[in-house]
């Protein structure tokens, strides 16, 4: 059973998202698995359904989870695939150097002043 930490300095969002990836890791929930409503969550804990769509809407950006309009949040089936967040920090890693070098010229030319 999910319970929050008073002595916890993390948000009540935060500790309800790491409780579900690690009921997920450790595969009490499998792939597939629907997970409680959003108020038997909140009614369970004594938090704002507010709070546990904010915990779950992290854990789907994470990809960990799916939701699904009227039928609840599921267990995601297939993980994400890698190449994605490989692509994405390659483009981060390419704009950094785009940046770097800009605020090199601009270093240099106050310099030259």
């Amino acid at each position: 059973m999910l319970k929050l930490d008073p002595n916890d300095s993390r948000a009540p969002f935060q500790q309800i998202a790491d409780h579900f990836r690690r009921v997920i890791a450790a595969g009490d929930l499998a792939p597939g698995d629907k997970l409680p409503s959003h108020g038997k969550i909140a009614g369970e804990v004594g938090v704002a359904v507010g709070t546990v769509k904010h915990a779950f809407s992290l854990l789907q950006s994470e990809g960990l989870i799916v939701t699904r309009q009227g039928q609840g949040a599921f267990v995601r089936t297939k993980p994400l695939p890698e190449t994605a967040d490989e692509a994405v920090i390659a483009n981060l890693q390419r704009a950094v150097e785009a940046l770097t070098a800009r605020v090199e010229a601009v270093e240099r030319k106050l310099g030259e002043s």
